[in-house]
């Protein structure tokens, strides 16, 4: 693990910070973590290329570890500046289409991309997103110690949520490779030999089969287009199904694909 000293500014903190830090430390820094606005403090770390200054101090310039955005409304947020510089530490490559849509969420509501406040505005005042809910670790802004802390616990927390989101995404890049070797059956229901985290974004098939904990599943993309039938309750091996018909479990995999043939 390589010793990174890293400054990004006092006060509130935002997601876009907080998140290209948690980067850097899943890129496999050791971070020592400074917070401050302080000219002079600043001036000295963008001239010395041992020191991460992130989104803070006006310049962008990743050979000096600078990583601000707020000069260059063009620029992506810090958290998009540290992940375009460090991408194959942090996530591996074949997942990276799927993650950088978790990176341009933060990007997208750091900046204002597209408007996307007048947006917000229309969603229910209680709804939270990442950015939300990093956010509400701030404390009182006037405390510096408190805030040391509080951004300590939102950087555990944001550490947290990109394991998360990268090992989606490597689930859904490993889903990618196998929807290409599906099975179709002659009614148009897909067959997996695994999971398939994509198939319901494809919209080709409105049903698929394919494991479940407690045997095989038959699922429905859309039930206000089609339903699992209740007959499936008579299958042998029988689980359960879900009261809204969008999925039903049966123990054998060739019971599934046999009554999935009937849809």
């Amino acid at each position: 693990m390589n010793y990174l000293k890293v400054i990004t500014h006092d006060t509130s903190f935002h997601a876009d910070e907080v998140v290209a830090v948690a980067m850097l430390k899943r890129a496999g820094f050791e971070i020592d973590l400074i917070r401050t606005r302080d000219t002079e403090v600043l001036t000295a770390a963008l001239a010395d290329p041992g020191i991460a200054v992130i989104d803070v101090g006006g310049v962008y310039n990743p050979e000096m570890l600078n990583f601000d955005h707020h000069q260059d409304m063009s620029l992506q947020s810090a958290a998009g500046l540290i992940y375009e510089n460090y991408k194959d530490l942090i996530c591996p490559a074949e997942a990276q289409p799927y993650f950088d849509r978790f990176v341009e969420s933060i990007d997208v509501l750091d900046t204002n991309r597209d408007n996307i406040f007048a947006t917000w505005d229309l969603m229910p005042r209680g709804f939270r997103n990442t950015s939300g809910l990093i956010g509400g670790f701030n404390r009182e802004v006037t405390d510096a110690a408190g805030q040391l802390i509080q951004f300590h616990k939102a950087l555990d927390f944001a550490s947290i949520i990109l394991e998360n989101e990268i090992y989606s995404a490597i689930k859904k890049a490993r889903s990618e490779a196998a929807y290409e070797a599906r099975i179709v059956l002659p009614n148009n229901v897909a067959v997996f030999s695994e999971y398939s985290a994509v198939w319901k974004s494809k919209k080709d098939h409105l049903f698929a089969v394919m494991p479940h904990a407690n045997g095989w599943q038959i699922n429905s993309r859309d039930t206000t287009l089609g339903q699992v039938p209740e007959s499936v309750e008579t299958c042998e091996g029988f689980v359960f199904r879900h009261k809204s018909g969008f999925m039903a479990v049966v123990k054998e995999q060739q019971v599934a694909v046999d009554f999935a043939g009937t849809i």
